[in-house]
């Protein structure tokens, strides 16, 4: 018969964490880097000259939507990460803090440019999801900001993810132009059509994994624990 040495669990606890800190930091890494490539090629591109068919001729006539959108993109983009790290939160509270208004900041200014932006989109099917997107990214935002307001840092943390996830859908969408989807979709040859279930799949799938992972799984196993007693 086998023994389990005293020190197994423990042992077997450590791989478990370490293995966990690998996926996160892999998982998180993924995240940046698609983050940094949408912000050069969308963003950056801006300041080259480049000048897309939404921009407009003046001021009044979408550029400022446009330009809303880029710096509001900016700060949401660049400090949304900061706001999921545990090691910057509680050593650097106040940092923590200040990078977390200048995200709502941003995020209101990419919320209410997307509100008007996606009347524009070049793909008209397209339109619908990216506005529903856009006030889902302003209600969650204004949900965490009430939470935080009010003490409750669980509700605060809940909505700041549903709000960087939406945040990153925009950024999502455009992963089929570095990396094609067809073992996933299927081949889409109709180039709206294809682009149009990205839009949608990127809108709301990871949104509802999200509930998923925060809310339902949580609750389920609750409930199995309850009835197991």
């Amino acid at each position: 018969m086998a023994y389990s040495s005293p020190g197994e669990p423990t042992s077997n606890a450590s791989r478990q964490s370490l293995l966990r800190m690998l996926l996160l930091f892999t998982a998180w890494l993924a995240i940046i880097a698609l983050s940094l490539w949408f912000y050069y090629t969308n963003v950056l591109v801006y300041l080259r000259g480049f000048r897309s068919r939404i921009f407009g001729d003046s001021l009044f006539h979408n550029q400022a939507w446009v330009v809303m959108h880029l710096v509001g993109g900016t700060f949401a983009l660049l400090l949304g990460p900061m706001q999921f790290w545990p090691w910057l939160r509680n050593r650097f509270l106040s940092l923590h803090r200040l990078a977390g208004k200048l995200y709502m900041a941003g995020v209101l200014l990419i919320g209410l440019s997307a509100l008007r932006l996606s009347l524009l989109s070049f793909c008209e099917p397209c339109r619908v999801s990216l506005f529903i997107l856009a006030v889902l990214v302003l209600i969650s935002t204004a949900f965490a900001w009430k939470a935080i307001k009010a003490h409750n840092l669980k509700a605060h943390r809940q909505f700041m993810t549903r709000s960087y996830i939406c945040v990153l859908s925009f950024v999502a969408v455009r992963i089929d132009d570095i990396l094609s989807l067809d073992f996933f979709f299927g081949t889409l040859e109709d180039p709206m059509f294809r682009r149009t279930v990205n839009e949608y799949f990127f809108s709301f799938v990871p949104l509802l994994v999200g509930e998923i992972v925060m809310t339902w799984w949580p609750a389920a196993m609750s409930t199995f624990k309850l009835k197991g007693k």
